[in-house]
């Protein structure tokens, strides 16, 4: 287990809001032996790395700062303090994948095997998680080194600072990628194409076919890959079968099977996804702490956040009635972004005592948004929601 960060006194005359979170941060990193522990390239593998953070309120933060020219819509104003303490070096998927956006969006570089389609390029959607861009170079390129001239053509991803993206429902956080499939020509070449095409169910496309082989090997290389967890990849159901007709033949491993027989769904409630897969993951620890949401289910092999979610929102919520109106409207916010239905108490009591009105109002509203009685409107991104695309 994780050592804890030593303690750091707290300089007088500061606001005690960034030496707790940073303590509940070090504490975050301390799971039990049964925890989860997170790979290492999702950047959150020892304790040092949370407690060398910085804090998530500090007191410098509570005046915004200015968001790039690009995205004045990108980010709600209460999360601009919390965007602005974020690490520059690292990526963060912000709420759900239907209404979040993306903080250090590193752009999808072609690579070995790995491709942009121009019509995505074009848009300015190539933007996601540094997870998402590491989980699709590596499965790319472990397609093609076992059969060379392959080509993973990538589709889109999200913006660079996410929202909406025209054409898609969810897409907004960068956590999910369209992808074109490995398909075959008529002499068994590889006919890897931009264009996406339906297939039918006897697996032709016009005068190609999809390939089972390495669609297969890719299926099966994301979902072994340590550095991100896979939630679904989209595809009509007779590519479904088909792909795990041919990981049984073939022999592959029982459990990755069963995984893949989980991960790969034909959604009811958008096209059936004849011509693509569409490849979603998970949250980070990281981005979980800092509010990213996952919609159910949750896979038996996923890892779940909730004990480190826990630990902070116990951090959190004395602070509620130890800082002044400014700091504890932030302490506020992070509490909806959490979900942390276990602050409802204080933060009724909160309404009922507060001195400054607008904190008062501020509390009835977390109160109705996690009791499930109302949304404000600026709270739709933490909105829990369905699981379709």
């Amino acid at each position: 287990m994780a050592r804890h960060a030593p303690e750091t006194p707290r300089p007088r005359g500061r606001s005690c809001i960034a030496g707790a979170v940073a303590a509940t941060l070090a504490l975050s990193a301390c799971a039990g032996s049964d925890a989860p522990s997170p790979p290492p390239t999702r950047g959150a593998g020892s304790a040092l790395a949370f407690a060398a953070r910085p804090p998530l309120l500090p007191r410098a933060a509570v005046s915004p700062p200015a968001l790039p020219a690009a995205s004045p819509d990108a980010v709600p104003a209460f999360d601009r303090p919390h965007v602005a303490s974020l690490e520059r070096d690292r990526s963060y998927s912000i709420g759900t994948t239907s209404a979040g956006y993306l903080v250090g969006a590193v752009p999808l570089a072609g690579s070995e095997g790995l491709a942009l389609r121009p019509i995505s390029v074009s848009r300015d959607a190539i933007y996601g998680t540094r997870a998402l861009e590491g989980l699709l170079t590596r499965a790319a390129g472990a397609v093609a080194a076992a059969y060379p001239g392959s080509v993973l053509w990538a589709g889109d991803l999200s913006a660079p600072h996410g929202g909406d993206l025209p054409g898609h429902e969810s897409h907004n956080s960068g956590r999910d990628v369209d992808l074109g499939f490995y398909r075959r020509a008529p002499d068994g070449t590889a006919a890897d194409t931009p264009a996406f095409s339906d297939v039918a169910a006897d697996l032709t496309s016009g005068r190609t076919r999809f390939d089972l082989e390495r669609n297969w090997l890719f299926v099966a290389s994301v979902l072994k890959d340590p550095g991100a967890t896979v939630q679904w990849i989209f595809v009509a159901n007779p590519l479904k079968t088909a792909l795990l007709d041919f990981a049984r033949a073939s022999g592959a491993d029982p459990e990755l099977v069963r995984r893949a027989e989980r991960v790969l769904v034909q959604p009811s409630d958008s096209s059936p996804h004849r011509d693509h897969f569409h490849l979603r993951i998970y949250c980070g620890l990281e981005e979980a702490l800092e509010g990213c949401l996952d919609a159910p289910p949750f896979h038996p092999w996923a890892p779940r956040w909730d004990e480190e979610i826990a630990r902070l929102v116990a951090g959190y919520t004395p602070l509620l009635t130890r800082e002044g109106p400014a700091e504890t409207r932030l302490v506020i916010e992070r509490l909806v972004r959490l979900h942390a239905k276990s602050a409802i108490p204080a933060l009724e009591r909160l309404s009922e005592t507060a001195d400054d009105p607008a904190v008062a109002a501020l509390a009835s509203d977390a109160v109705a948004f996690l009791s499930g009685r109302e949304t404000p409107a600026a709270w739709a991104r933490w909105r829990p929601e369905d699981a379709g695309e």
